[in-house]
């Protein structure tokens, strides 16, 4: 495998080995790698005369496009930091994360264009706003020279590429910086592990690119020449048809919408034979899905993941015959060779096999620290550990089981939710008096949003809270369902025992 040192040095070996191969598709477009390094020198031009320097934000407010993929390369080749927003986020989360970050330019789709309008008008650090159509007529015309990406081959490896934002457990959500060192590592030892991508291949990138599973999942596809299918809106429907019609050979989908894909599948007795690989993450898949999966791919490897944006993505996984076996159906297997796994208890010790513990991890795919978050990072990282905060534990084999998540994080449809930051937004409902957010099964999404709530039962109104929440909160982080009740487990320290209300109201999920 061709090894690389930056991400724009992908796109100088894919441009100068197969200048007229596809590399990108994206609602029925194709843009071979000779069209992206045209698109990707108008930009470089562009960026230039719009006055940006090394280590300037910016961000990028659109579903998954070529677009993106451009903004990225001429990020790497300028040493700018781009800053991937979560297309689901309200209004107010929009806005927090281009102040926190400082972004000078923003690229957008016309359908955020009202909340990108919204934010110039209050005070922010914004010198540009360029919609995608916009973009895309700049990118028709030519630059005045060629790009010599060999200029750049060396400038970006100590930089930052991305700064993703994850939501954090006070409600505010931290910026992670995410390194071309970073990246490299991924590609290398993720190719490693999973097994290196066929260049003639097709690779069907489900996940949304502003998500590090889809950015990862993309780095693969790009770094060994693949064809590329950026799937825009999640459908079912289409994810089967795309599979079908172009061939498809891998992808990347979280555990609910294989589900969704699987039984689109059954009510029209779809088998694929054509996927040879399907890897998954963010949660395990149930063996009932699995094993229905397995009977409309019947040709490809199931593969579990772990990872996390702070990891850079995967950093381990479980091997496909193990699933095949039904063997540790709820492992996410074994590190990387670049990557190693502690178990260690509140005070920092190593616990023994089969004991459930905080999962710590070393590996040269860690990020480079929470953007302006000193605490932050001072608890997360320690002597070049990450601290998780996912407990669980490893068997006598090494394999990885995780158990629960210390920090309480939800995950719904690959989703993450932080239920401090909902209990929040709660909490300035007129209407409630206190209240507990926390995740039950859910057999569509993984985990379903539970809002246990005190009121004022003058005044609550579930139609009025969730209409308030809609401009404070994506869809995805509004409790599917409120309960009511007349008070809240507390410990000693006053603090909401979560565990007992996971146990308690766990029967809703089944």
């Amino acid at each position: 495998m061709q090894v690389f040192q930056t991400v724009h040095d992908i796109l100088k070996f894919n441009s100068q080995k197969n200048p007229d191969k596809v590399t990108i598709s994206v609602n029925g477009l194709h843009y071979t790698n000779a069209e992206i390094l045209k698109n990707v020198a108008t930009l470089v031009e562009f960026l230039n005369k719009s006055e940006v320097s090394s280590g300037d934000r910016v961000a990028f407010l659109a579903k998954n496009s070529s677009e993106f993929i451009e903004l990225m390369y001429a990020s790497s080749i300028l040493e700018l930091v781009m800053v991937p927003i979560n297309f689901r986020l309200a209004y107010e989360e929009v806005k927090f994360i281009i102040q926190d970050s400082g972004s000078k330019i923003i690229i957008f789709s016309e359908e955020f264009r009202e909340i990108v309008e919204q934010v110039n008008s209050d005070k922010t650090d914004l010198q540009l706003s360029l919609g995608v159509s916009e973009l895309g007529e700049l990118l028709k015309a030519k630059s005045s020279g060629a790009l010599d990406v060999s200029l750049y081959s060396n400038k970006a490896i100590n930089t930052p590429l991305f700064q993703m934002y994850t939501s954090g457990t006070t409600g505010n959500p931290k910026g992670a910086l995410i390194s071309q060192k970073g990246i490299m590592s991924l590609i290398t030892n993720g190719m490693d592990n999973l097994g290196p991508f066929d260049p003639n291949a097709v690779n069907l990138v489900c996940m949304p690119l502003f998500h590090i599973a889809g950015s990862a999942w993309l780095f693969f596809g790009l770094a060994s020449g693949c064809k590329n299918i950026l799937l825009v809106d999640i459908n079912p429907e289409k994810i089967l048809d795309i599979i079908e019609n172009y061939n498809v050979a891998t992808t990347l989908m979280v555990p609910a919408v294989i589900q969704m894909v699987v039984v689109a599948a059954e009510k029209n007795s779809r088998v694929l034979k054509n996927v040879k690989n399907i890897v998954f993450g963010a949660s395990p898949m149930a063996v009932d899905t699995l094993k229905r999966a397995q009977k409309i791919f019947p040709n490809s490897n199931f593969t579990h993941v772990y990872g996390m944006t702070e990891t850079t993505g995967m950093f381990m996984s479980l091997d496909p015959s193990e699933l095949k076996a039904n063997r540790r159906l709820e492992s996410c297997g074994k590190c990387f060779s670049n990557s190693e796994i502690k178990i260690v208890d509140a005070d920092n010790n190593e616990v023994p096999t089969n004991t459930i513990g905080e999962i710590i991890c070393r590996t040269d795919q860690i990020m480079d620290g929470y953007f302006n978050r000193e605490r932050a990072n001072n608890e997360a990282i320690k002597d070049g550990w990450f601290y998780t905060g996912d407990a669980g534990y490893l068997d006598e084999e090494g394999y990885l089981f995780i158990r629960d998540r210390i920090k309480d994080l939800i995950i719904t449809g690959g989703e993450n939710v932080y239920p401090a930051e909902v209990e929040n937004a709660l909490m300035l409902q007129p209407s409630i008096i206190d209240c507990a957010v926390i995740g039950v099964s859910d057999p569509k999404w993984g985990e379903a949003v539970l809002a246990l709530v005190i009121v004022n039962n003058d005044n609550f109104s579930e139609i009025e809270v969730r209409s308030s929440l809609r401009s404070q909160l994506a869809g995805f982080k509004i409790p599917k369902t409120f309960h009511v009740v007349d008070s809240l487990p507390r410990n000693a320290g006053g603090k909401i025992t979560k565990h007992v209300l996971r146990e308690k109201y766990a029967y809703l999920g089944k």
